[in-house]
């Protein structure tokens, strides 16, 4: 038989514009859902309803669409998030994210992504390059390395274009991103436990 689990958890919130981005707007908000365990993605196993903050009426039920997570358009403001995992073993875990800002940021394009993981000693990071590395047809690369580390085995991002995800433990990194034979250095990034933070690459 299927047994529940119920537990609240931090999300991960990402905001993909740095901060002080432009103002923000009523318009409508793509808002995209990825979940996480540990280091596993987990997406494709969950299913997603989104309340308004603090009721449990007329839930919106997402669209996955594989590789990207699930996708509902909703207008901003806050709302509480469902998530129902079937795991293996056919048990299935239901867990709340509760009161999440999903705004509108001309920088994200119309766009809101949650990253969620279930594990609580892990962040999220991330890491957005150059506008100009954007307009051009070639593959930008970022890898992540302990603070003080760099040389050694680092860290690849998940995946990513226009901004490369990382998943991580919490802890203090340090990034090499490289376009061609351009390269960018940047040190002592904090990733915070069920956080996410976005770095925004400069030209030096």
């Amino acid at each position: 038989m299927a047994t529940e689990r119920v537990a609240r958890f931090v999300v991960l919130i990402c905001l993909l514009a740095p901060a002080g981005a432009g103002a923000q707007s009523s318009a409508p908000v793509e808002l995209i859902v990825r979940v996480f365990d540990e280091l596993d993605e987990i997406t494709a196993h969950c299913q997603i309803a989104v309340y308004t903050a603090d009721t449990r009426d007329a839930p919106l039920v997402p669209d996955l669409r594989p590789g990207t997570g699930h996708h509902v358009e909703v207008e901003p403001g806050l709302y509480d998030l469902q998530v129902t995992w079937r795991r293996p073993g056919d048990t299935v875990a239901i867990e709340w994210a509760e009161h999440l800002s999903v705004l509108w940021y001309p920088d994200e394009g119309g766009h809101h992504v949650e990253i969620v993981n279930l594990q609580p000693v892990f962040g999220a990071l991330l890491v957005r390059p150059p506008v100009a590395w954007l307009e051009t047809d070639r593959d930008w690369h970022v890898s992540a390395f302990l603070h003080g580390g760099v040389g050694r085995a680092g860290f690849e991002p998940v995946d990513g274009t226009d901004y490369k995800l990382f998943i991580l433990p919490a802890g203090r990194y340090d990034l090499v991103a490289g376009l061609g034979s351009t390269e960018l250095t940047v040190t002592d990034v904090e990733v915070p436990a069920q956080r996410t933070r976005l770095k925004l690459l400069e030209m030096q």
